[in-house]
């Protein structure tokens, strides 16, 4: 005799999962939340305490200096468009839209789910460690007006990186065959690439600020897919109702 909630196979993961089971998901992204914040922090003291008087931190103030001097008018204006692009505004209307639009087309829940906890938590990750690092800015002219966080890490990259990699990832594994999957990854690493370079070209952050957030981030999104996207499960139609066999 099938055992309730297991019909059709394996619970689905925020969607036909039993209300007990909650608790520990919530427990499990909590505590994947935390390993990134260790694993940022290390960074964020390794690069502005162990490196700041290495070949790396002279490496990265010729860097900078190099592309204050290359500057032109054409790419001031391009650029500005791709911190617009990774803004804190920008992103959380994009992830509101995007997961209102997943379940309006009946992606099922999970997708939807994934992409807001992905952006939410990289932002907690991104504010705890800008606060405990305290980084300052590159010493060259500041093409944008530079927000009350520090320079490290970049909340641009990480946001655009969790969005857009965060739909890759989620749709790869809750709808391999989805007609967009390709797309979905093409879009998620030209939009991730163009900010990250315009954020450089723009003085706002260091090019290992960039780096550590490109690495958090992916953790972050492997993690929390681990967690809420199981392997070998996707979103399917629930099947309608019918009686159970003896």
């Amino acid at each position: 005799m099938e055992q309730p909630g297991r019909a059709g196979g394996r619970a689905g993961v925020l969607a036909g999962a039993r209300v007990r089971r909650l608790p520990r998901l919530i427990g499990l992204i909590a505590g994947a939340f935390l390993l990134v914040e260790a694993v940022l922090l290390g960074l964020g003291l390794l690069i502005t305490r162990g490196l700041d008087d290495s070949a790396v931190a002279a490496e990265e103030l010729a860097f900078e200096r190099t592309l204050a001097a290359g500057r032109t008018p054409f790419w001031n204006e391009v650029t500005h468009y791709g911190s617009v692009l990774g803004s804190t505004v920008t992103i959380v209307i994009l992830t509101a839209a995007g997961c209102l639009l997943l379940a309006w087309r009946g992606q099922g829940p999970r997708l939807p789910a994934f992409l807001a906890v992905a952006v939410a938590g990289e932002t907690g990750l991104f504010l705890l460690a800008a606060l405990a690092i305290d980084r300052v800015r590159p010493p060259i002219e500041q093409l944008d007006i530079a927000p009350p966080t520090s320079s490290f890490p970049s909340g641009h990259t990480a946001a655009t990186i969790a969005l857009g990699v965060g739909l890759a990832l989620g749709l790869a594994r809750t709808h391999p065959r989805h007609r967009l999957r390709a797309s979905s990854w093409f879009l998620a690493v030209a939009v991730a690439a163009f900010v990250l370079v315009s954020r450089l070209y723009r003085g706002m952050h260091w090019p290992t600020d960039v780096a550590a957030s490109v690495v958090f981030t992916l953790v972050w999104l492997l993690l929390l897919r681990t967690i809420l996207l199981p392997k070998d499960v996707e979103d399917r139609p629930a099947a309608a109702p019918g009686p159970r066999p003896p």
